[in-house]
């Protein structure tokens, strides 16, 4: 028989050994490009937002997503999995998890979870959105930044709305670029966001 293996299975005993979870929730303002039905879908990993205060959500979200995550790596790893949070964050704040993520994995893999429920929705250009530093403005961010940021090899789980029209961007080659090249910083989208005080 002819039996090909596919390239992607030759590194079957490969461990993830990091996961970064990047959570853009802005919780309680909706993003400018979505419009809710109503009745719509309220629970973000198994809990309603808006039952504790914006900043309590945002930190029982990231806490519920990494439990999901280590739950479901008990019955195959020896060794805990490394995890790190970016709750509503900047540029910057991705950046430094993904390098921080790549440091710690060495030549392993590196998973980073992305939930963009609380931003716009990705653009055709190969960006999702996170916040400038006082959240009041969402800021693109390349997917090519952030495959670089990562390295090889790598997972990314996108977490959006119309998440599929970033698969050619995931799927590119990835240039490569010289070492401490600094990333092209972004500008802020056109609309600033509904800046609410927390409760």
């Amino acid at each position: 028989s002819n039996d090909i293996t596919p390239s992607w299975r030759l590194r079957d005993r490969m461990k993830t050994v990091g996961v970064g979870l990047v959570m853009a929730l802005n919780v309680g303002t909706d993003p400018p490009d979505i419009i809710k039905p109503h009745p719509c879908a309220k629970l973000q990993c198994w809990m309603d937002p808006s039952s504790v205060t914006r900043q309590k959500a945002k930190e029982k979200i990231g806490e519920r997503l990494e439990a999901q995550y280590a739950r479901w790596q008990q019955q195959r790893a020896a060794r805990p999995l490394k995890y790190r949070r970016a709750l509503d964050p900047t540029v910057e704040d991705v950046r430094a998890l993904c390098l921080w993520l790549r440091r710690q994995a060495r030549h392993e893999r590196i998973l980073l979870h992305y939930n963009g429920h609380g931003v716009p929705r990705p653009t055709a250009n190969g960006e999702i959105w996170v916040f400038d530093k006082n959240h009041t403005e969402y800021i693109p961010l390349s997917v090519t930044d952030l495959r670089q940021w990562m390295g090889k090899p790598s997972i990314v789980v996108l977490d959006c709305s119309s998440a599929g029209i970033l698969i050619p961007v995931l799927t590119a080659p990835i240039q490569e670029t010289p070492p401490g090249t600094p990333p092209i910083m972004p500008q802020p989208s056109a609309k600033p966001m509904d800046v609410e005080t927390a409760a």
